[in-house]
């Protein structure tokens, strides 16, 4: 089984040169992974964590913080390459309709930000979602209009917008597993 590693980077947020208080520690992030993997599991792909860093705080409006790319943007600029995948794990964010974001591209390293839930499982299923981006992944969309189908997705972990879903189907399985992420660390 592939194991990834990833840098975790506790960033607080600050307005003005007030910081705030992070909700996530280096234990609630082994916590949430450990909901992480119980969803990989099913597709043989582990995440481990290499480093975990209580980072310096990022000075941004809040009214700044809701555009996920530009705030992946600035996290990742702050770090180099490191040959592990980068994880921002950050207070929860007043009108981000998602879990965080994740970009392959991002510069220097595939990267995501996970905003803070207030409890394990939601925050491990959450980042699980950002991970599965970084597979490939793309968002499902539901129409519920068509109730068996919407019955037959609603659980899937890569549901678009806020959800608790953790399925993931065969297709999505070999998706990611087949995913230049994974194949970098297989090794």
């Amino acid at each position: 089984m592939p194991s990834i590693p990833l840098t975790i980077y506790i960033t607080p947020f600050a307005e003005k040169g007030v910081t705030e208080a992070a909700k996530w520690s280096c234990d609630s992030a082994k916590d949430a992974l450990d909901v992480v993997n119980g969803i990989w599991a099913k597709a043989n792909v582990a995440f481990v964590i290499k480093e975990c860093i209580v980072d310096a705080p990022l000075d941004i409006a809040k009214d700044s913080r809701n555009d996920d790319k530009r705030l992946l943007g600035v996290l990742t600029y702050r770090h180099s390459e490191d040959q592990s995948i980068h994880i921002y794990l950050v207070n929860s964010i007043e009108n981000l309709n998602a879990g965080g974001g994740s970009y392959q591209s991002s510069d220097p390293e595939a990267a995501s930000f996970v905003q803070w839930y207030y409890n394990t499982a939601a925050n491990g299923r959450a980042w699980a979602h950002e991970l599965g981006h970084l597979m490939t992944l793309d968002h499902v969309k539901i129409d519920f209009t068509n109730e068996r189908q919407a019955a037959a997705l609603r659980s899937n972990l890569m549901v678009e917008g806020l959800s608790t879903g953790r399925d993931l189907s065969a297709k999505q399985i070999a998706q990611a597993k087949g995913s230049p992420l994974v194949k970098r660390f297989a090794g």
